[in-house]
């Protein structure tokens, strides 16, 4: 059987699994809500300092794309730097995809929450944390296709993971058409914003996304900010080569300024 037959097996039959057990869970008082109420804190029952993300299925979801997230979360669990994945529960005909709590939310909430606690030495730390998941990635054959601030996630500890991998896919599979949005175009490689025939999602798609992430770190600000309109970012990047230089006053090391200069 061909590679790709068997990881869409592996999909296929995702939801065949015992589900965890609802009971063994509450949700957290103070209902903290995130994503417009679709993620939600929970605790485990015996053990009130373990927290989770529940994350609604809504019934307008497509199922193949929830059966490929979970397929890919699956293969994900060995590396820390990824949000871990713990299964799916349901409450009466509700489905949950649990993963990890995050407490600080997503990577451009925690900067702008936190200015002055991000300093130099955590912005570096969480660009090792990002390099460090899409090394892992990387290792095992799995694109992402989706990297921006919004899918980094910053627990407790302020380790930085990358999350959502509804869009992600095995290297060799099937290219899948990708809608753009404003969000995503800030951080897309021009290759892909060019949209040539038959051009396939790598691994250096996803250096360029890091490289943008990497100076939205050290700047503390979106990339693009002062164009909210995806035709005109494509212009600015594809043909005019464009890219956000770093402010004069910054103190981030000439070698990080390199990386991702190198990564553009």
């Amino acid at each position: 059987m061909a590679e790709s037959s068997q990881n869409q097996k592996k999909i296929d039959n995702i939801f065949q699994v015992n589900p965890l057990k609802i009971s063994d869970y509450e949700q957290d008082d103070i209902e903290d809500l995130r994503k417009n109420g679709r993620v939600s804190k929970w605790y485990n029952i015996r053990n009130k300092s373990e927290e989770f993300a529940f994350k609604t299925i809504s019934e307008q979801e497509d199922q193949k794309l929830v059966q490929n997230q979970v397929t890919i979360l699956k293969e994900l669990h060995d590396c820390q730097n990824i949000i871990k994945f713990y299964g799916l529960t349901c409450e009466g005909n509700k489905w949950y995809l649990v993963t990890e709590w995050a407490e600080y939310g997503n990577l451009r909430e925690y900067y702008t929450n936190n200015k002055d606690q991000f300093d130099l030495r955590l912005k570096l730390r969480m660009s090792l944390d990002i390099a460090r998941g899409l090394n892992f990635l990387r290792a095992v054959e799995i694109v992402h296709r989706d990297i921006r601030a919004e899918n980094i996630l910053i627990t407790i500890n302020e380790t930085a993971k990358l999350a959502n991998f509804k869009l992600s896919r095995y290297l060799n599979a099937a290219t899948l058409n990708q809608g753009q949005n404003l969000e995503r175009v800030r951080y897309c490689a021009p290759e892909l914003l060019e949209r040539a025939p038959n051009y396939k999602y790598d691994h250096k798609c996803e250096v360029y996304s890091f490289g943008i992430l990497l100076w939205e770190i050290a700047e503390g600000k979106i990339p693009y900010e002062d164009s909210n309109d995806i035709v005109d970012i494509t212009d600015k990047v594809r043909n005019k080569m464009y890219r956000e230089p770093f402010s004069e006053n910054n103190q981030i090391p000439g070698e990080f300024k390199k990386l991702e200069i190198e990564g553009m």
